[in-house]
């Protein structure tokens, strides 16, 4: 009569984890990051990403007067690091073997998963939070007035705004995307086409986009706040909150530049599972290998703290 190995179950029981597994990755869901970063794949450990010094005006020639030849340069190299981002769980031989499906199912299945995606949304959403303090490759902070050109040595960027979202907070935003210059300080193509918010904060932002009237104001003033420069709303729940102030950071993004939040990926998300002989349990690793940082400092986005 045939008998059963252990070999046999273990085979059996990986091809469960692996299906479980597979269907909690694929299974839809609401992910926040994906909006709000450019995804670079990249194999090495490390990826350089640079600002290019833009060439200076053009001149008006004089008969055999000299060209001036600008050649193009690097600066402000921003690295970022791919980490390898795990989460381990195991079952003991008996719990497996008494109770396959329910220990497969809630310990190597969606919560794994789940908690792979937390972590990555958690670190998306600190990118952002940390923009007010974290340096970046320019020598300021990453939201900050005073971002310095490669080619001019007066102009700088102002990517800072400061308090509440209002109408006038908007306008004020969408104005100071008129005023980002590129490194030989000319006028730069950008403008802002999202409003990033925390979830608290949709109600307040759809009356300032949304009504007949400016919001917030006794007044019979049309509001225009979207007539000009119209931007989409998007929430993000891992953004820094005060339940107590209700201040939370908030962001207008230009979602057409190659600059701002970078994702840096390599593969997806895997499983590795093994016996562990010595404790007779099955143990299982998943783990993804990316990193995030903010690119070209002073362009792809303006910020304020919320106070």
């Amino acid at each position: 009569m045939a008998g059963t190995r252990m070999s046999d179950i273990g085979a059996l029981i990986y091809a469960g984890i692996d299906a479980v597994f597979e269907r909690a990755a694929k299974k839809p869901r609401r992910l926040y990051y994906p909006s709000v970063v450019t995804v670079k794949p990249n194999k090495k450990r490390e990826g350089w990403y640079d600002t290019i010094g833009n060439l200076g005006p053009a001149e008006i020639h004089n008969e055999e007067d000299p060209i001036t030849y600008d050649k193009i340069e690097y600066n402000n190299r921003t690295t970022i690091t791919t980490n390898v981002i795990a989460k381990g769980v195991k079952g003991s031989m008996e719990s497996i073997e008494f109770d396959l499906e329910n220990v497969v199912k809630h310990q190597f299945g969606e919560p794994l998963v789940k908690a792979l995606i937390q972590k990555k949304e958690r670190i998306i959403a600190d990118v952002y939070n940390d923009v007010f303090s974290a340096t970046g490759a320019d020598g300021v902070a990453q939201a900050a007035s005073n971002h310095p050109l490669m080619n001019h040595p007066t102009k700088v960027n102002d990517n800072l705004l400061s308090g509440e979202i209002s109408p006038d907070k908007i306008i004020e935003g969408k104005n100071r995307f008129n005023a980002i210059y590129d490194q030989s300080g000319e006028f730069f193509d950008t403008e802002p086409t999202h409003l990033l918010i925390h979830p608290n904060k949709m109600f307040l932002a759809l009356q300032i986009l949304n009504s007949n009237l400016m919001a917030l104001e006794l007044s019979n003033t049309k509001n225009v706040v979207q007539d000009v420069m119209p931007i989409k709303v998007l929430v993000n729940k891992y953004l820094d909150y005060d339940y107590a102030t209700d201040v939370s950071p908030w962001f207008m993004l230009d979602r057409t530049l190659d600059a701002g939040c970078v994702l840096q990926t390599k593969g997806g998300l895997n499983l590795n599972t093994e016996w562990d002989w010595d404790i007779l349990a099955y143990k299982g690793v998943a783990y993804e290998m990316y990193g995030a940082g903010m690119i070209a400092p002073g362009y792809g986005f303006i910020a304020s703290p919320g106070s």
